[in-house]
Protein backbone atom coordinates (compact mmCIF):
# COMPACT_ATOMS: atom_id res chain seq x y z
CA UNK A 1 0.00 0.00 0.00
CA UNK A 2 1.45 3.34 -1.00
CA UNK A 3 1.62 6.53 1.05
CA UNK A 4 -1.43 8.07 -0.61
CA UNK A 5 -3.50 4.94 0.10
CA UNK A 6 -2.33 4.90 3.71
CA UNK A 7 -3.54 8.45 4.19
CA UNK A 8 -6.79 8.54 2.15
CA UNK A 9 -7.53 4.83 1.94
CA UNK A 10 -7.49 2.25 -0.82
CA UNK A 11 -9.78 2.91 -3.77
CA UNK A 12 -10.77 -0.73 -3.93
CA UNK A 13 -11.47 -1.01 -0.19
CA UNK A 14 -13.45 2.20 0.03
CA UNK A 15 -15.24 1.84 -3.28
CA UNK A 16 -13.75 5.12 -4.47
CA UNK A 17 -13.35 5.50 -8.19
CA UNK A 18 -10.35 7.18 -9.70
CA UNK A 19 -12.32 10.39 -9.97
CA UNK A 20 -11.71 14.09 -9.39
CA UNK A 21 -11.99 13.90 -5.58
CA UNK A 22 -9.41 11.15 -5.30
CA UNK A 23 -7.10 12.89 -7.76
CA UNK A 24 -7.46 16.12 -5.81
CA UNK A 25 -6.57 14.31 -2.58
CA UNK A 26 -3.48 12.84 -4.19
CA UNK A 27 -2.47 16.26 -5.50
CA UNK A 28 -2.91 17.82 -2.05
CA UNK A 29 -0.79 15.13 -0.42
CA UNK A 30 1.93 15.45 -3.06
CA UNK A 31 1.96 19.20 -2.49
CA UNK A 32 2.15 18.76 1.27
CA UNK A 33 5.07 16.33 0.99
CA UNK A 34 6.87 18.63 -1.45
CA UNK A 35 6.38 21.57 0.91
CA UNK A 36 7.63 19.58 3.90
CA UNK A 37 10.69 18.46 1.91
CA UNK A 38 11.42 22.08 0.98
CA UNK A 39 11.13 23.14 4.62
CA UNK A 40 13.68 20.52 5.67
CA UNK A 41 16.05 21.48 2.82
CA UNK A 42 15.95 25.15 3.80
CA UNK A 43 16.22 24.15 7.47
CA UNK A 44 19.52 22.43 6.69
CA UNK A 45 20.88 24.98 4.19
CA UNK A 46 20.26 27.96 6.48
CA UNK A 47 21.43 26.32 9.71
CA UNK A 48 24.31 27.60 11.81
CA UNK A 49 26.67 25.87 14.20
CA UNK A 50 25.64 25.71 17.85
CA UNK A 51 27.48 24.68 21.00
CA UNK A 52 28.66 21.09 21.10
CA UNK A 53 28.64 20.50 17.35
CA UNK A 54 31.93 19.03 16.18
CA UNK A 55 30.90 18.98 12.52
CA UNK A 56 28.41 21.74 11.57
CA UNK A 57 27.79 20.06 8.20
CA UNK A 58 26.44 16.97 9.94
CA UNK A 59 23.14 18.69 10.70
CA UNK A 60 22.63 19.61 7.05
CA UNK A 61 23.39 15.99 6.11
CA UNK A 62 20.77 14.85 8.62
CA UNK A 63 18.20 17.20 7.06
CA UNK A 64 18.95 15.76 3.62
CA UNK A 65 18.40 12.23 4.99
CA UNK A 66 15.06 13.32 6.47
CA UNK A 67 14.10 14.81 3.08
CA UNK A 68 14.75 11.43 1.47
CA UNK A 69 12.64 9.79 4.16
CA UNK A 70 9.79 12.22 3.46
CA UNK A 71 10.00 11.73 -0.30
CA UNK A 72 10.50 7.98 -0.59
CA UNK A 73 10.66 6.46 2.89
CA UNK A 74 14.46 6.11 2.95
CA UNK A 75 16.12 5.12 6.20
CA UNK A 76 17.58 7.67 8.61
CA UNK A 77 19.88 5.34 10.50
CA UNK A 78 21.42 7.94 12.84
CA UNK A 79 17.94 8.66 14.22
CA UNK A 80 16.71 5.10 14.41
CA UNK A 81 14.38 5.22 11.42
CA UNK A 82 14.46 2.12 9.18
CA UNK A 83 13.59 2.15 5.50
CA UNK A 84 9.86 2.07 4.86
CA UNK A 85 8.43 -0.95 3.06
CA UNK A 86 4.80 0.16 2.76
CA UNK A 87 4.91 3.95 2.37
CA UNK A 88 4.74 4.74 6.09
CA UNK A 89 6.73 7.66 7.49
CA UNK A 90 7.91 8.20 11.06
CA UNK A 91 6.11 11.52 11.51
CA UNK A 92 6.75 11.59 15.27
CA UNK A 93 10.53 11.58 14.84
CA UNK A 94 10.27 14.13 12.03
CA UNK A 95 8.42 16.49 14.35
CA UNK A 96 10.74 15.77 17.28
CA UNK A 97 13.89 16.38 15.19
CA UNK A 98 12.57 19.74 13.97
CA UNK A 99 11.29 20.89 17.37
CA UNK A 100 14.42 19.87 19.28
CA UNK A 101 16.69 21.73 16.87
CA UNK A 102 14.63 24.92 16.99
CA UNK A 103 14.66 24.85 20.81
CA UNK A 104 18.46 24.35 20.78
CA UNK A 105 18.92 27.24 18.36
CA UNK A 106 16.69 29.51 20.46
CA UNK A 107 18.65 28.67 23.62
CA UNK A 108 21.94 29.19 21.77
CA UNK A 109 20.97 32.61 20.37
CA UNK A 110 19.49 33.72 23.70
CA UNK A 111 22.71 32.78 25.49
CA UNK A 112 24.86 34.56 22.91
CA UNK A 113 22.76 37.72 23.14
CA UNK A 114 23.19 37.59 26.89
CA UNK A 115 26.95 37.19 26.40
CA UNK A 116 26.95 40.11 24.01
CA UNK A 117 25.23 42.34 26.56
CA UNK A 118 27.85 41.19 29.07
CA UNK A 119 30.64 42.28 26.72
CA UNK A 120 29.03 45.70 26.34
CA UNK A 121 28.69 46.04 30.12
CA UNK A 122 32.35 45.06 30.56
CA UNK A 123 33.38 47.62 27.97
CA UNK A 124 31.47 50.37 29.74
CA UNK A 125 32.93 49.33 33.08
CA UNK A 126 36.43 49.33 31.58
CA UNK A 127 35.95 52.82 30.21
CA UNK A 128 34.86 54.01 33.64
CA UNK A 129 37.99 52.49 35.21
CA UNK A 130 40.17 54.17 32.58
CA UNK A 131 38.56 57.49 33.39
CA UNK A 132 39.21 56.99 37.10
CA UNK A 133 42.85 56.06 36.45
CA UNK A 134 43.25 59.10 34.23
CA UNK A 135 42.12 61.25 37.14
CA UNK A 136 44.70 59.56 39.39
CA UNK A 137 47.35 60.20 36.73
CA UNK A 138 46.41 63.85 36.52
CA UNK A 139 46.67 64.22 40.30
CA UNK A 140 50.08 62.51 40.30
CA UNK A 141 51.39 64.75 37.51
CA UNK A 142 50.07 67.88 39.22
CA UNK A 143 51.81 66.86 42.45
CA UNK A 144 55.11 66.31 40.60
CA UNK A 145 54.77 69.66 38.83
CA UNK A 146 54.19 71.32 42.19
CA UNK A 147 57.46 69.84 43.45
CA UNK A 148 59.26 71.22 40.37
CA UNK A 149 57.70 74.63 40.95
CA UNK A 150 58.79 74.63 44.58
CA UNK A 151 62.32 73.65 43.59
CA UNK A 152 62.47 76.46 41.02
CA UNK A 153 61.24 78.92 43.63
CA UNK A 154 64.04 77.87 45.96
CA UNK A 155 66.46 78.31 43.05
CA UNK A 156 68.60 75.33 43.94
CA UNK A 157 69.76 73.45 40.83
CA UNK A 158 70.21 70.00 42.50
CA UNK A 159 66.64 70.15 43.84
CA UNK A 160 65.30 71.21 40.43
CA UNK A 161 67.18 68.34 38.77
CA UNK A 162 65.88 65.81 41.31
CA UNK A 163 62.32 67.08 40.95
CA UNK A 164 62.47 66.84 37.15
CA UNK A 165 63.91 63.30 37.23
CA UNK A 166 61.25 62.22 39.72
CA UNK A 167 58.47 63.72 37.58
CA UNK A 168 59.74 62.03 34.43
CA UNK A 169 59.93 58.67 36.21
CA UNK A 170 56.45 59.09 37.70
CA UNK A 171 54.77 60.12 34.46
CA UNK A 172 56.62 57.52 32.37
CA UNK A 173 55.83 54.71 34.79
CA UNK A 174 52.18 55.73 35.02
CA UNK A 175 51.77 55.93 31.24
CA UNK A 176 53.59 52.63 30.68
CA UNK A 177 51.30 50.92 33.17
CA UNK A 178 48.22 52.43 31.57
CA UNK A 179 49.39 51.44 28.10
CA UNK A 180 49.89 47.83 29.18
CA UNK A 181 46.44 47.78 30.81
CA UNK A 182 44.82 49.30 27.71
CA UNK A 183 46.46 46.77 25.41
CA UNK A 184 45.47 43.86 27.62
CA UNK A 185 41.86 45.04 27.85
CA UNK A 186 41.64 45.62 24.09
CA UNK A 187 43.06 42.14 23.41
CA UNK A 188 40.51 40.56 25.74
CA UNK A 189 37.64 42.52 24.22
CA UNK A 190 38.69 41.67 20.66
CA UNK A 191 38.88 37.99 21.54
CA UNK A 192 35.42 37.95 23.10
CA UNK A 193 33.87 39.99 20.30
CA UNK A 194 35.43 37.74 17.66
CA UNK A 195 33.91 34.66 19.28
CA UNK A 196 30.49 36.26 19.48
CA UNK A 197 30.39 37.86 16.03
CA UNK A 198 29.66 34.70 14.07
CA UNK A 199 27.25 33.43 16.70
CA UNK A 200 25.12 36.57 16.31
CA UNK A 201 24.88 36.43 12.52
CA UNK A 202 21.81 34.20 12.52
CA UNK A 203 20.00 36.30 15.12
CA UNK A 204 20.91 39.46 13.23
CA UNK A 205 19.53 38.04 10.00
CA UNK A 206 16.25 37.06 11.65
CA UNK A 207 15.77 40.68 12.71
CA UNK A 208 16.16 41.78 9.07
CA UNK A 209 13.47 39.56 7.57
CA UNK A 210 10.27 40.87 6.02
CA UNK A 211 7.43 39.47 8.13
CA UNK A 212 5.14 38.66 5.18
CA UNK A 213 7.49 37.21 2.56
CA UNK A 214 10.39 36.03 4.79
CA UNK A 215 12.95 37.53 2.41
CA UNK A 216 15.24 40.30 3.67
CA UNK A 217 13.75 43.73 4.29
CA UNK A 218 14.69 47.18 2.97
CA UNK A 219 17.07 47.88 5.85
CA UNK A 220 19.02 44.70 5.13
CA UNK A 221 19.19 45.62 1.44
CA UNK A 222 20.56 49.09 2.20
CA UNK A 223 23.33 47.64 4.38
CA UNK A 224 24.19 44.94 1.86
CA UNK A 225 24.27 47.50 -0.96
CA UNK A 226 26.80 49.63 0.91
CA UNK A 227 28.96 46.56 1.49
CA UNK A 228 28.66 45.60 -2.19
CA UNK A 229 29.87 49.04 -3.28
CA UNK A 230 32.94 48.60 -1.07
CA UNK A 231 33.53 45.06 -2.35
CA UNK A 232 33.32 46.21 -5.97
CA UNK A 233 35.81 49.00 -5.27
CA UNK A 234 38.29 46.80 -3.38
CA UNK A 235 37.97 43.40 -5.10
CA UNK A 236 36.85 44.45 -8.57
CA UNK A 237 34.46 41.49 -8.88
CA UNK A 238 31.26 41.96 -10.92
CA UNK A 239 28.15 42.64 -8.84
CA UNK A 240 24.68 43.11 -10.35
CA UNK A 241 21.68 44.81 -8.74
CA UNK A 242 18.10 44.08 -9.86
CA UNK A 243 14.78 45.80 -9.17
CA UNK A 244 11.68 43.62 -9.72
CA UNK A 245 8.27 45.31 -9.93
CA UNK A 246 5.04 43.29 -10.29
CA UNK A 247 2.94 44.36 -13.25
CA UNK A 248 -0.54 45.72 -12.45
CA UNK A 249 -0.40 44.36 -8.91
CA UNK A 250 -2.90 46.93 -7.60
CA UNK A 251 -5.67 45.32 -9.64
CA UNK A 252 -5.16 42.04 -7.77
CA UNK A 253 -5.83 43.71 -4.43
CA UNK A 254 -8.76 45.64 -5.88
CA UNK A 255 -10.43 42.67 -7.63
CA UNK A 256 -9.60 39.70 -5.42
CA UNK A 257 -8.76 41.21 -2.02
CA UNK A 258 -5.64 41.91 -0.03
CA UNK A 259 -5.44 38.30 1.18
CA UNK A 260 -5.01 37.21 -2.44
CA UNK A 261 -2.41 39.95 -2.89
CA UNK A 262 -0.48 38.70 0.14
CA UNK A 263 -0.53 35.15 -1.24
CA UNK A 264 0.86 36.44 -4.53
CA UNK A 265 3.68 38.33 -2.77
CA UNK A 266 4.62 35.18 -0.86
CA UNK A 267 4.61 33.17 -4.09
CA UNK A 268 6.75 35.79 -5.84
CA UNK A 269 9.30 35.75 -3.00
CA UNK A 270 9.42 31.95 -3.33
CA UNK A 271 10.09 32.29 -7.08
CA UNK A 272 12.88 34.78 -6.35
CA UNK A 273 14.61 32.53 -3.82
CA UNK A 274 14.33 29.60 -6.26
CA UNK A 275 15.83 31.71 -9.04
CA UNK A 276 18.72 33.17 -7.04
CA UNK A 277 19.78 30.23 -4.92
CA UNK A 278 23.36 30.98 -3.84
CA UNK A 279 23.95 31.85 -0.21
CA UNK A 280 25.70 35.08 -1.16
CA UNK A 281 22.72 36.23 -3.28
CA UNK A 282 20.49 38.66 -1.38
CA UNK A 283 16.77 38.81 -2.12
CA UNK A 284 14.82 41.55 -0.37
CA UNK A 285 11.43 43.22 -0.38
CA UNK A 286 12.15 46.80 -1.37
CA UNK A 287 8.65 48.02 -0.60
CA UNK A 288 5.06 47.19 -1.54
CA UNK A 289 5.12 45.01 -4.65
CA UNK A 290 8.75 45.77 -5.47
CA UNK A 291 11.70 43.51 -4.73
CA UNK A 292 15.45 44.08 -4.96
CA UNK A 293 18.22 41.53 -5.55
CA UNK A 294 22.00 41.75 -5.19
CA UNK A 295 24.02 39.14 -7.09
CA UNK A 296 27.66 38.98 -6.05
CA UNK A 297 30.27 37.83 -8.56
CA UNK A 298 27.65 37.89 -11.33
CA UNK A 299 27.82 39.70 -14.66
CA UNK A 300 24.92 41.35 -16.44
CA UNK A 301 24.98 38.61 -19.11
CA UNK A 302 24.56 35.87 -16.53
CA UNK A 303 21.88 37.91 -14.77
CA UNK A 304 19.79 37.99 -17.96
CA UNK A 305 19.71 34.18 -17.95
CA UNK A 306 18.62 34.09 -14.31
CA UNK A 307 15.87 36.63 -14.98
CA UNK A 308 14.48 34.42 -17.75
CA UNK A 309 14.25 31.61 -15.22
CA UNK A 310 12.47 33.92 -12.76
CA UNK A 311 9.87 34.96 -15.33
CA UNK A 312 9.16 31.34 -16.18
CA UNK A 313 8.59 30.60 -12.49
CA UNK A 314 6.24 33.58 -12.16
CA UNK A 315 4.02 32.22 -14.95
CA UNK A 316 3.23 29.24 -12.72
CA UNK A 317 1.75 31.36 -9.90
CA UNK A 318 -2.00 30.93 -9.49
CA UNK A 319 -3.84 34.02 -8.22
CA UNK A 320 -6.40 32.97 -5.57
CA UNK A 321 -10.04 33.39 -6.71
CA UNK A 322 -8.90 34.71 -10.10
CA UNK A 323 -9.72 33.22 -13.51
CA UNK A 324 -7.27 30.57 -14.67
CA UNK A 325 -5.91 32.82 -17.42
CA UNK A 326 -4.82 35.49 -14.95
CA UNK A 327 -1.06 35.26 -14.59
CA UNK A 328 1.63 37.19 -12.74
CA UNK A 329 4.26 39.07 -14.71
CA UNK A 330 6.93 41.51 -13.69
CA UNK A 331 9.16 44.25 -15.04
CA UNK A 332 12.85 44.09 -14.12
CA UNK A 333 15.64 46.61 -14.31
CA UNK A 334 19.25 45.70 -13.66
CA UNK A 335 22.77 47.07 -13.89
CA UNK A 336 26.27 46.21 -12.74
CA UNK A 337 27.99 48.17 -9.99
CA UNK A 338 30.77 50.51 -11.13
CA UNK A 339 33.86 51.25 -9.05
CA UNK A 340 32.83 54.91 -9.13
CA UNK A 341 29.24 54.32 -8.01
CA UNK A 342 27.62 55.85 -4.97
CA UNK A 343 24.39 54.46 -3.51
CA UNK A 344 22.46 57.27 -5.20
CA UNK A 345 24.00 56.84 -8.65
CA UNK A 346 23.52 53.08 -8.58
CA UNK A 347 19.86 53.17 -7.52
CA UNK A 348 19.19 55.89 -10.09
CA UNK A 349 20.60 53.65 -12.83
CA UNK A 350 18.59 50.60 -11.75
CA UNK A 351 15.46 52.76 -11.59
CA UNK A 352 16.06 53.94 -15.14
CA UNK A 353 16.40 50.36 -16.31
CA UNK A 354 13.14 49.45 -14.56
CA UNK A 355 11.27 52.39 -16.09
CA UNK A 356 12.60 51.38 -19.51
CA UNK A 357 11.22 47.84 -19.06
CA UNK A 358 7.81 49.29 -18.18
CA UNK A 359 7.89 51.75 -21.10
CA UNK A 360 8.69 48.87 -23.49
CA UNK A 361 5.48 47.08 -22.53
CA UNK A 362 6.22 45.36 -19.17
CA UNK A 363 6.74 41.62 -18.63
CA UNK A 364 10.42 41.97 -19.55
CA UNK A 365 13.85 42.91 -18.23
CA UNK A 366 15.91 45.92 -19.23
CA UNK A 367 19.62 46.51 -18.66
CA UNK A 368 21.12 49.95 -18.07
CA UNK A 369 24.86 49.94 -18.84
CA UNK A 370 27.57 51.37 -16.65
CA UNK A 371 28.53 54.88 -17.85
CA UNK A 372 31.41 54.68 -20.32
CA UNK A 373 31.04 50.91 -20.28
Amino acid sequence: MGLVEKIIGSKEEDGISDGPMHQQSESMIDGALDTLSTIYRVFGDESFAIDGEIDPAAFNDACINFVRHIENGAAVTNHGIPASENGARDWAKLRRFFGDRRRQEKAFVTERLHDYRGVVDDLIGGLKQIGERDEDTAISVKHSLSEIEAAVTNGKLPEIRDALNKTVETVTGTFDKQKAEYEQRITEMNSRMSNLRQDLVAAHEEMQRDSLTDVFNRGAFDKALAQSLNARFILGQPITVIFVDLDDFKSINDQFGHAAGDDVLKSVSDCLTRSFIRKNDLVSRFGGDEFAVILNDTTADHTAILLDRLMNYLKQIVVPSAPAERRITCSCGYTEISTNDSTESLIDRVDKALYQAKANGRNQASYFPIPND
